[in-house]
């Protein structure tokens, strides 16, 4: 018995193959999508606050050497850093300012003024925690190291600070403190879980040389975005 033969003209045959093709690459192509937009599904927003700035310097050293200025610097890099992993990253400044009306007279008044405009601007953002990097001081110039402090009532602030505080202590020759609970105004006053982490003492004759030099920075900056990467469970 023969069986009856089909004839495939040339044309049929290569739209057939385009078709073919054509399919192939729209599924590869649609699982590269997919793939991008499971990797990025969940949109986390950080608000890095580098604190003082404009009218406030915050701690200055012996030397003149300004603490707003290396607060700065890190949100900086600390930003940078974060941006590879999806991360949304905003500064409450980009620049040397403040957030003080002019006229406004009295130093608290002043000072309450700039934080609830940076507060006001992490709601406005929806922003999923709040990071304020600062640079602390004392009299006696005897203290040095890192140290993150969380609101006592909040258990996110809590974890966030421990993480942060975790990768900060990896760095070499820092000071081997834990995370601590305050009740400063800018945490307190968030309603996102939100952190202090004051990366050194500019009082400290050997931490202030390193906190201006570049290299450190970065690793301070580093070990922050390493810690708010772990709190989103990042790579």
């Amino acid at each position: 018995m023969r069986w009856p033969k089909v004839i495939i003209g040339t044309k049929f045959a290569i739209l057939l193959v385009i078709g073919v093709m054509c399919t192939l690459v729209l599924s590869v192509f649609w699982q590269g999508s997919t793939a991008v937009v499971s990797q990025f599904e969940n949109r986390y927003v950080v608000m890095l606050d580098p604190g003082h700035g404009g009218y406030d310097p915050g701690a200055v050293s012996s030397q003149g050497i300004y603490e707003k200025s290396i607060n700065l610097k890190i949100a900086q890099k600390v930003k940078e850093m974060l941006m590879p992993s999806g991360i949304e990253v905003f500064l409450t400044r980009e620049e040397d300012l403040d957030y003080v009306p002019n006229g406004v007279k009295g130093k608290t008044t002043k000072k309450q003024i700039d934080l609830n405009h940076r507060i006001e601007m992490a709601k406005e953002e929806k922003a999923d925690i709040f990071v304020s990097l600062h640079v602390n001081a004392t009299l006696t110039g005897q203290n040095s190291g890192a140290e993150t402090f969380y609101h006592y009532k909040s258990e996110s602030g809590k974890r966030l600070a421990e993480l942060i505080q975790q990768e900060m202590i990896k760095i070499n020759g820092m000071n081997r403190r834990i995370a601590k609970p305050g009740d400063f105004y800018i945490i307190k006053n968030t309603s996102m879980p939100a952190v202090i982490v004051e990366v050194g003492y500019l009082s400290s004759a050997k931490e202030q040389k390193k906190l201006q030099q570049t290299w450190y920075q970065e690793q301070l900056s580093r070990a922050i975005a390493k810690g708010i990467s772990n709190y989103f469970e990042l790579p």
